[in-house]
């Protein structure tokens, strides 16, 4: 079965369309297993209702993505997806209209000191406030991301001996700590059927609190279709299954996209489109005590490739590090939130 991942954004190109064969739909950042397999000889179309185009180039195994930098998606217009597949067949999604969203009106974080694991000692609760328009019905689907401090072992660094590392970042020979890149992969998304014209206070973010320093978040907030909105929360209930007798029969998680010669024949996935609101926020952290991390485990990064416990290098463990003599690119206007 054809599975299909593409969105249109009123936020900067290129826009990206994946498509495979097969595999589990897990989510929106992982939707297919490991086994998948990948579809590289399509063409692949983005078109809208003013005569547009754009066509996709295939970038990486099974992922296509627009060229033309002036096919920017506009509030008010309809996009729809065309796939040209090799054996013929052609497969069309349903024309979606890109609504308006409403701006964030702030972002709001909460210290969270009930939080504690062996692992990670506490977390801040990231929420988005918005003020719901009153006249129109709304969907909403948010993502965030983050950089938070780790304590590490920098890139190529050589630890002392013996085991463990030193406990002092400070005292060691390069550079430990780092800004752990984290995302979101949860589906968030909201109706408001029941509280239309009111404030909205979203929770959107859990960022762990390992180590001093600053947290960066990012925060988008999206504007759905109701076809959309009803596709995710489908989604969400086939996923969110226990096993009981209570649970609802499963069903097929029917997408958007179906064969233009057998309406039948449909493929997973779906084929969005959305505006986007984006904001930033640093978060500095002035109340935490430095024995009370050093207490928690959890502080330091495991070296997974050895059996002692000791430090390992966050920019090898985890993708999209950075190293802490520079702050993210982007952040530079955000809003700073002091939590004293």
């Amino acid at each position: 079965m054809l599975v299909v991942e593409g969105l249109v954004t009123t936020d900067t190109t290129p826009y990206a369309v994946k498509l495979s064969y097969t595999g589990s739909f897990l989510n929106a950042s992982a939707r297919i297993d490991s086994n998948q397999d990948y579809i590289n000889d399509a063409r692949v179309v983005i078109k809208d209702d003013a005569g547009d185009s754009a066509l996709c180039s295939l970038v990486s195994p099974g992922t296509y993505q627009t060229t033309d930098s002036n096919f920017v998606g506009i509030v008010g217009r309809t996009y729809t997806l065309m796939i040209y597949l090799s054996n013929g067949k052609t497969y069309v999604s349903t024309p979606e209209k890109i609504n308006p969203v409403p701006p964030i009106d702030s972002i709001s974080v909460l210290y969270d000191s009930t939080f504690i694991t062996d692992i990670r000692p506490t977390q801040l609760i990231i929420s988005a406030n918005v003020r719901d328009p009153v006249n129109t019905q709304n969907y909403y689907r948010w993502t965030a991301l983050g950089y938070i401090p780790r304590k590490s072992w920098g890139n190529n660094c050589q630890p002392p001996s013996p085991y463990p590392m030193c406990t002092d970042p400070y005292s060691c020979s390069c550079d430990a700590l780092c800004e752990q890149y984290l995302t979101t992969s949860q589906i968030n998304i909201l109706s408001d059927k029941l509280i239309n014209g009111n404030e909205i206070i979203q929770p959107v973010f859990y960022s762990p609190i390992y180590w001093f320093g600053k947290h960066f978040i990012e925060v988008k907030q999206y504007s759905l279709n109701q076809d959309i909105y009803l596709f995710w929360q489908q989604y969400l209930q086939q996923t969110n299954r226990t096993g009981s007798i209570l649970d609802p029969l499963p069903s097929l998680v029917v997408g958007n996209i179906h064969n233009a010669t057998d309406s039948n024949d449909i493929a997973l996935g779906y084929f969005e489109t959305s505006a986007i609101v984006t904001k930033k926020i640093v978060v500095v952290l002035f109340f935490l005590q430095e024995y009370y991390l050093e207490s928690v485990a959890g502080q330091y990064i495991p070296d997974r490739s050895r059996e002692e416990a000791v430090i390992g290098d966050c920019h090898l463990l985890y993708p999209n590090s950075l190293s802490n003599d520079a702050d993210p690119a982007g952040w530079g206007d955000a809003q700073e939130i002091d939590l004293h």
